[in-house]
C-alpha cells in the first residue's frame, strides 16, 4: 500500500512501496560528497578508470602461435630463441636418425628403403628445423625430394614385390604431405620435380584402390594448401595443350569414380574456388587503390599504401557526410554491376568458410560419406590453417582495409554487411582472433576503419538486428585486445617463476586492463567470450592456482591483488558466457579452489554458479541429473541462491541441442538419443514450469518501466530465457517433425506469448537488440513448430481442423492479443511474426517449382486454419480499428495486408470488416440530420486507404463493391457515398481529410500496376485487356469514379492535396483507351472542370511548390493526340510503365483542349502567360523549376497555333473489356516471384 507523509507545507506526499520491488536486487551505491579542490597534478597521479580501446595498439603476436604457419615454421622459429647446445636433446637425436636413414640407403631401393621411407614422416618436422638451423648449408631437401619422386614412380613401384609396391606408393603420398610443409625449400624442390604430375599419373592409372588414391588426394591437397602449389595448380602449362591441375582434376572426378574420390577430389575444387575469389577481391581493391575516386576528395592525392599507413588520429575525423551513391559511381572506377560482384564475391567467402570443415577436407580412408552417424570421432581435419594462410597471401585484411575506407564501397550497406558478417565468423573462434593478432599491423587500421560506422544513424539502412551490427567494430576490438592481454599472461608465467614477487606491475596492468574492458557491456561480452575458448581460461587458473592459500599460505593470498583480479574475472567469465565447452575442463578445479579460499566472497558466488556441475561428466547420460537439480532448485530461480539454475540449463542445452546445420555436414544421430533423454526425464514439463516461474518474476518490474536490473541480472535472464527456447524448440521440433505426433499443451504457445511480451515488446532503445531479436525468432519458431504436425493430405474436415495442433495455437495467440491492454502491441508483433509474408517473394536466385508449390500450398493451409478462426479475426480488427496509436495502427495495417495475401476467403473476411465497420459509422448518424464526419470515420478511412495500395487487399474491396453477389449490396451503396463525400468537401477540416483519403483510395484502385498477376511476370499469360479487366473497376464504377473526380476537380474548396491525388489518378487512366474513354465522357458532361484547376493553379502559384502546376501541365499533354505532341518539338511521348502497358489510341485535338480550358471571360492563352510570368520570376531562384517553364511555353504554344477551339468529338467507340476472372482463380494464378536484391518494401513500412 501507499503510505502518506505530511510535508512541512501541511500536504500530503504520497510514496509507494512499490519502488522497493523496482530495485530487484539492484546494487545500490551511496556516494560520499566531496569538498576538495583537486589541482591537475593530483588527477594525473591517478590511475585512468575508464578503458579507451583506441589508447590501445595491438603488438607483435606472443606466446601463440600463428594460425597460418605450419608446424615446422613455428619449430624453427623456437629454436632459434633457444640454445642449440644446451636443450632439445629430443631434437637432436631426431635429425641424427633422419641423417642416418638418408646416408644408410642411398642405393638400395628394396624392402628396407620402403621401410625407411615410412619412417621419415615423422621425423621431417623436428629434424629437418634443427639440420636447418644447424647446418644450414647442407641440403638435405633435395634428397628428400628426389625419394619422394622415386617412390612416387608407378613403373618402380610396379618392379617391386606385391604388397611392397602399395607400401611403397603409400609412404611417397605421405613424404609429399610432410615435405610440402617443411619451408619454401621442400615445396618449390617438389613442384621443380614435378609432383603435381606424379600424383596425376597415379590417379588416373588402371586398377588403382580407391584408398590408394584417397592417399593421393592427401599428397596432393597438402601441396595446394601451400600457395606455391596453388598457384602452380592453377596455371596451365608453357605449350597451349598442356591442361592446368584443376582442369585434370575436373577430369578426372567426371570419370566413373567411386563415391569416396569424388568427395576428395571436391575437396580440392573447393580449396581452389576459395582461392581464386580471394584473388578477384584483391584485384578489386587494386583497382580502386590505383584509381581513387572524386578528384576533390581530401585523400585523392595519396597513393593506396599512404591510405593504407596513415596515422591513427586521421581516421578519427574522418567519418564524412553520406555521399550520394550514384554520383559516386559516376566518378568512379567501380560501376554499381562490379559493386554487385563484390557484395557477391564477399557472400561467396563468408559461404566457403562456414562449410569448410564439412566440405574441404579429405575424407578418412577407412570412412564412408553418408547423411548421417552415431559413433565415430568428430572432424578429423582443420581445413582453417589453409585458408588463413590464402587470406594472408592475399593480403585479405588490407583489401577489407581499403572497401571500408573507400567512399565508393563504404557506403554501400551491402559491403558493409559482407564485411562484418566475414569478420563475425573469424572472431567466433580461437584460431580467426590470432589470425587478427598475427596481422596486427593490418588489424590496427581495419578496426579503426571499421569504428567509423559505429554510428546508428549510418546504420539505418540495414534491416538486421542493428543493435548489435553498431556495436560489433568494438567488439572486434576488445576481442582482440583481451586476447592479447591473455597472451601476455601466459607469457609472464613461462619468464616468472619466482614466488617472492606476487604482485608483479606487469601482471597488473594486464589484469586491470583486461578489469577495466568488462566496465563496458561490449567489452563484458568479448572477454567472456575469448576466455571461454580453447584454453584460454588457464591463464586466470593458473594465476589463482598460483596465488591460492596452499601454494602462498592464507595471508600473501588475502593481499594479492593479482589473486583478486582473477577470481573477479572468472566469476565474470562463468556467469556471462553461455559457451560452457570451457567448463567441461575447468570445473573441478575451479570447485576445489573455490572450496580451498572460504573467505573469498567471489570464489564463494563462483561455487553457487558451478554447483550443478559436482562430479558431472558431459555426457548425455547426466541429463537426467541436471533435469532433476532444475526441478529442485526452481524456486530459487533469480535470486542469491538460485544462480545454478543458468548453468545448469546451459550445459543442458550444450549436451542435447545439435548446432545449426551446416551444408555438406553429416547428421550426427546422437542428438536424436538426447532428446529422447530430454522427454524420458520429464524436460519439457521443467522448461515450461521455468518459464512461467521466469514470467512471474518479470512482470512486475516490467509493470512499473523498470529496466532489468544490473548488468549480470540482464545477462541471467536473457541467458535462461534464451537456453530454455532452445531446449523446447529441439525437443518439440523433434516430437512434431513427422505429423504422427500431436502436441495439445497450451501451456507452450501461453507461457511463450507472455515472455514475448517482458522481453521483446517495448526494447528500451527504441529496436530489438541482438539478444532480443534472437528471443522473439526462437519464440516464433517454436510456435511454428505446431503447424508442423498438420499434414495436408489427411481428409480435413471442420472439426478436425479446429482442434489440430495449429489451430490450437492459433486460437492461443489471437485470444491473447484482445486479453489484457498491455499485451495488445507484442500480440499483433507476434501474429506478424508468424504469418507468412506478402507475395511475391523477393529473390536473386531461380527457386525450383517444387518449393514454390510447397510455399503456395503453405499458404492455404494458414488460409484453412484462419477461417476456422474467423470470429476472432474479425474482433481483432473492430477493436483496434478505431485505435490512435500510431504503433498499433501501424501493426494492424501489416497484418491486415499479411492476411489478405493468402488467400481469396481471407482477403473477402478482412476487408467485409473493414467496409462494414464504414457502413457502420456512415449510417451512425440520424437520417434528417446532416452526416457529421468524425475523428473515427477519418481512421477507417486511412485503414482503407493503406489496405487499396496493396494488390490482393485492392482486388478484395474491387470484388465487394461491385456488388454483384447477394449480400454485398451494402458495398456498392456504401461506395457510392464515399464517393458523394469527395466531390462535396467543403471547410471542414475532418471532412477535407476524408476526401483526401478517398481520393487516394481511387488512385491505388485505378493503378494497373497494383495488380495479383503482372504483366511483366513469366506466369502472366493474359492479354492486355484481359490484364486491365482484372486490375481496374468495372465499367459502371468506371464512370462514377470519373464523374467524381471531375467534380472534385470543380469543386473551389477542394483541397490541395486532393486535387493533385485526383490528376494523378487521370494520369493512371489516361494510359489506356478504357480510362481515357471513362474521363472524356465525363468531360462532357463537367465541361469547367479543367479550366477551373488552371485558374486555381495560377491564382494559387505563389504557395505552390510547383508540384501542382507540374501535375497539371503533364496531364495536359498526356490528354492530346500522340501525334499533337510531336509537332511541338518536345520529348514528352506518352507514359509507358516499363513498357508493358498497351498504347492509347484515343486522344484530344488541341483545338479540343482549347475548349475545355477557356471561359466566356477569359482565354487560355492569357491564364498560361500569366503562370509564364510567376514561373519565370520563380526560376531565378530555383532552377528546378526551368523544365516547368519549358512546359507552360510549350503548351501555351500549341494553343495558340490551334485556331478556334471545338467541343469534344462524340464519334469514340466504348472499349469493351472481357470479364473480369474470378478473385480464386487471381489468387491461384498470381505472380510468386520478383527477381532482384531489395527488400521488399513491406519490411520497411511504417
Amino acid at each position: 500500500g501507499a503510505l502518506l507523509i505530511i510535508g512541512d507545507d501541511g500536504y500530503e506526499q504520497i510514496s509507494s512501496d512499490e519502488d522497493g520491488i523496482a530495485d530487484l536486487e539492484r546494487e545500490t551505491f551511496k556516494y560520499p560528497s566531496f569538498d576538495i579542490e583537486y589541482t591537475a597534478e593530483d588527477l594525473a597521479r591517478v590511475p585512468p578508470v575508464t578503458y579507451d580501446p583506441f589508447d590501445r595498439e595491438l603488438g607483435p603476436l606472443l606466446y601463440f602461435s600463428c594460425p597460418y604457419k605450419t608446424t615446422f615454421e613455428t619449430e624453427v622459429a623456437k629454436l632459434r630463441d633457444q640454445d642449440l647446445d644446451k636443450e632439445n636433446t629430443g631434437a637432436a637425436e631426431t635429425s641424427v636418425k633422419l641423417t642416418e636413414l638418408l646416408e644408410l640407403y642411398q642405393e638400395e631401393r628394396g624392402a628396407k628403403w620402403v621401410t625407411a621411407l615410412e619412417e621419415i614422416p615423422s621425423l621431417t618436422v623436428k629434424g629437418l628445423s634443427y639440420l636447418q638451423i644447424k647446418d644450414p648449408n647442407q641440403d638435405y631437401v633435395s634428397q628428400l625430394v628426389d625419394w619422394t619422386m622415386q617412390s612416387l614412380n608407378l613403373q618402380m613401384a610396379l618392379r617391386q614385390p606385391i604388397a611392397l609396391n602399395v607400401r611403397q606408393l603409400k609412404a611417397g603420398t605421405k613424404l609429399v604431405s610432410s615435405l610440402v610443409e617443411c619451408g619454401t625449400r621442400g615445396i618449390t624442390g617438389l613442384l621443380r620435380a614435378g609432383v603435381i604430375n606424379s600424383l596425376f599419373e597415379l590417379l588416373f592409372a588402371d586398377h588403382v584402390s580407391s584408398s590408394l588414391k584417397l592417399n593421393a588426394f592427401k599428397a596432393l591437397d597438402s601441396v595446394i594448401s601451400m600457395t606455391e602449389g596453388m598457384e602452380t595448380f592453377l596455371k596451365c602449362g608453357l605449350e597451349a595443350h598442356e591442361k592446368s591441375g584443376y582442369q585434370r582434376l575436373l577430369e578426372l572426378i567426371l570419370l566413373d569414380q567411386t563415391v569416396r574420390v569424388v568427395t576428395a577430389g571436391s575437396a580440392i575444387l573447393q580449396k581452389c574456388h576459395f582461392y581464386e575469389i580471394l584473388s578477384e577481391v584483391k584485384k578489386m581493391a587494386d583497382l580502386l587503390a590505383e584509381n581513387p575516386p572524386l578528384p576533390n576528395h581530401a585523400e585523392s592525392e595519396q597513393d593506396s599504401d599512404a591510405v593504407l599507413e596513415r596515422g591513427n588520429q586521421e581516421y578519427e575525423n574522418d567519418v564524412e557526410a553520406p555521399m550520394d551513391m550514384d554520383n559516386l559511381l559516376e566518378s568512379s572506377s567501380m560501376s554499381e554491376g562490379e559493386v554487385e560482384k563484390l557484395i557477391s564475391l564477399l557472400d561467396e567467402i563468408l559461404h566457403l568458410m562456414e562449410t569448410a570443415p564439412h566440405t574441404m577436407i579429405q575424407p578418412p580412408v577407412k570412412s564412408f560419406p553418408t547423411t548421417a552417424r552415431i559413433t565415430g570421432p568428430p572432424e578429423r581435419d582443420d581445413p582453417f590453417p589453409v585458408l588463413f594462410r590464402y587470406l594472408h597471401n592475399h593480403h585479405f585484411l588490407e583489401s577489407v582495409t581499403l572497401l571500408l575506407s573507400n567512399p565508393i564501397t563504404n557506403v554501400h550497406p551491402g559491403v558493409l554487411q559482407s564485411i562484418r558478417d566475414i569478420l563475425r565468423f573469424l572472431v567466433q573462434s580461437q584460431k580467426g582472433l590470432l589470425f587478427f593478432l598475427s596481422e596486427y599491423e593490418a588489424t590496427n587500421l581495419l578496426v579503426r576503419a571499421f569504428c567509423q560506422f559505429s554510428d546508428p544513424d549510418q546504420e539505418e539502412g540495414l534491416q538486421t538486428d542493428g543493435a548489435s551490427d553498431e556495436a560489433f567494430p568494438l567488439w572486434l576490438l576488445h576481442s582482440t585486445q583481451t586476447l592479447q592481454c591473455i597472451s601476455e599472461l601466459f607469457c609472464h608465467f613461462q619468464r616468472c617463476t619466482a614466488t617472492d614477487e606476487t604482485d608483479h606491475s606487469d601482471l597488473l596492468g594486464t589484469l586491470h586492463n583486461l578489469y577495466l574492458i568488462t566496465f563496458n557491456p561490449v567489452g563484458r561480452s568479448a572477454v567472456a567470450h575469448v576466455f571461454s575458448l580453447e584454453k584460454n581460461l588457464q591463464s586466470l587458473i593458473t594465476l589463482m592456482e598460483f596465488y591460492s592459500k596452499e601454494a602462498l599460505g592464507d595471508s600473501k593470498s588475502k593481499k594479492s591483488v593479482a589473486y583478486n583480479y582473477a577470481c573477479i574475472l572468472v566469476l565474470l567469465v562463468v556467469q556471462s558466457s553461455s559457451d560452457v565447452q570451457m567448463l567441461e575442463q575447468y570445473s573441478a578445479v575451479l570447485l576445489k579452489l573455490c572450496k580451498a579460499d572460504e573467505n573469498n566472497t567471489k570464489l564463494q558466488e563462483l561455487g553457487k554458479w558451478l554447483e550443478p556441475l559436482k562430479t558431472l561428466r558431459f555426457e548425455i547420460n547426466c541429463i537426467p541429473n541436471l533435469i532433476e537439480y532444475i526441478k529442485q532448485n526452481i524456486d530459487t530461480l533469480m535470486t542469491q541462491d538460485g544462480v545454478g539454475l543458468p548453468t545448469a540449463l546451459r550445459v543442458l542445452c550444450h549436451i542435447a541441442c545439435p548446432p545449426p546445420p551446416v551444408e555438406g555436414q553429416q547428421k550426427d544421430l546422437k542428438w536424436n538419443l538426447a532428446v529422447i533423454q530430454l522427454f524420458s526425464s520429464e524436460g519439457m514439463d521443467t522448461f515450461i514450469r521455468v518459464l512461467q516461474k521466469l514470467n512471474s518474476i518479470l512482470i512486475q518490474p516490467w509493470r512499473l518501466h523498470v529496466n532489468m536490473g544490473t548488468t549480470l541480472h540482464r545477462v541471467t535472464t536473457i541467458s535462461m530465457a534464451r537456453c530454455t527456447l532452445t531446449l523446447l524448440k529441439t525437443m518439440l521440433t523433434e516430437l512434431l517433425r513427422g505429423g504422427s505426433f500431436e502436441f495439445k499443451d497450451m501451456r507452450v504457445p501461453s507461457a511463450l506469448i507472455s515472455l514475448h511480451m517482458l522481453l521483446c515488446s517495448i526494447p528500451l532503445s527504441g529496436r530489438l537488440d541482438s539478444d532480443e531479436q534472437k528471443i522473439q525468432n526462437d519464440i516464433v519458431d517454436i510456435l511454428l513448430t505446431f503447424t508442423q504436425g498438420v499434414n495436408e493430405k489427411l481428409t480435413i474436415s471442420e472439426e478436425t481442423l479446429a482442434n489440430n495442433t495449429w489451430s490450437l495455437m492459433l486460437k492461443e495467440v489471437l485470444t491473447s492479443i484482445l486479453r489484457i491492454p498491455e499485451g495488445f502491441f507484442s500480440g499483433l508483433i507476434l501474429l506478424s511474426e508468424l504469418l507468412p509474408l506478402p507475395l511475391p517473394m523477393q529473390t536473386t536466385q531461380v527457386i525450383e517449382p517444387h518449393d514454390i508449390s510447397v510455399a503456395l500450398n503453405t499458404r492455404k493451409l494458414w488460409s484453412m486454419h484462419l477461417h476456422v478462426q474467423a470470429k476472432l479475426l474479425q474482433e481483432i480488427v473492430r477493436s483496434f480499428s478505431g485505435s490512435t496509436c500510431q504503433p498499433i495502427q501501424h501493426m494492424l495495417r501489416r497484418i491486415c495486408v499479411q492476411l489478405c495475401d493468402l488467400a481469396s476467403p481471407t482477403a473477402l473476411l478482412i476487408m467485409r470488416t473493414v467496409l462494414d465497420l464504414l457502413v457502420e459509422d456512415l449510417q451512425s448518424s440520424p437520417e434528417d440530420k446532416e452526416k457529421q464526419y468524425t475523428g473515427q470515420t477519418t481512421r477507417l478511412l486511412a485503414l482503407l486507404d493503406a489496405l487499396a495500395s496493396h494488390k490482393a487487399c485492392k482486388l478484395a474491396i474491387l470484388h465487394l463493391i461491385n456488388g454483384t453477389v447477394k449480400g454485398d449490396e451494402k458495398y456498392a451503396e456504401v461506395f457510392q457515398e464515399l464517393l458523394s463525400l469527395m466531390r462535396a468537401a467543403g471547410d471542414n477540416v475532418v471532412h477535407q481529410q476524408c476526401a483526401e483519403y478517398l481520393a487516394s483510395i481511387l488512385q491505388s484502385l485505378c493503378d494497373q500496376d497494383i495488380a495479383l498477376i503482372l504483366p511483366s511476370s513469366s506466369e502472366s499469360t493474359l492479354s492486355e485487356l484481359e490484364q486491365l479487366s482484372n486490375s481496374l473497376p468495372s465499367k459502371e464504377l468506371m464512370a462514377s469514379i470519373c464523374d467524381s473526380l471531375m467534380e472534385t476537380l470543380a469543386n473551389a474548396e477542394s483541397s490541395y492535396n486532393c486535387l493533385l491525388t485526383c490528376i494523378r489518378t487521370m494520369m493512371f487512366l489516361t494510359e489506356h483507351d478504357y480510362g481515357f474513354y471513362h474521363l472524356k465522357s465525363s468531360l462532357r458532361k463537367h465541361g469547367g472542370a479543367l479550366q477551373t484547376v488552371l485558374k486555381r493553379v495560377v491564382s494559387s502559384f505563389s504557395k505552390d511548390p510547383g508540384e501542382l502546376a507540374s501535375s497539371f501541365l503533364d496531364f495536359m499533354r498526356q490528354i492530346l493526340n500522340s501525334d499533337m505532341l510531336g509537332c511541338c518539338g518536345d520529348d514528352g511521348s506518352l507514359v509507358e510503365v516499363d513498357g508493358t502497358h498497351p498504347a492509347r489510341t484515343l486522344g484530344l485535338t488541341t483545338a479540343e483542349l482549347k475548349y475545355q480550358l477557356q471561359n466566356k471571360e477569359e482565354a487560355p492563352e492569357n491564364l498560361l502567360l500569366e503562370l509564364e510570368k510567376l514561373v519565370l520570376e520563380r526560376s531565378k531562384e530555383d532552377d528546378s523549376l526551368e523544365s516547368l517553364l519549358d512546359n507552360v511555353v510549350g503548351l501555351r504554344q500549341m494553343l495558340e497555333s490551334a485556331g478556334d477551339p471545338c467541343p469534344l468529338s462524340e464519334q469514340d467507340v466504348e472499349p469493351v473489356l472481357p470479364s473480369p476472372e474470378s478473385l480464386q482463380n487471381l489468387f491461384n494464378n498470381r505472380s510468386m516471384l520478383l527477381r532482384g536484391s531489395l527488400e521488399p518494401s513491406f519490411l520497411h513500412e511504417g
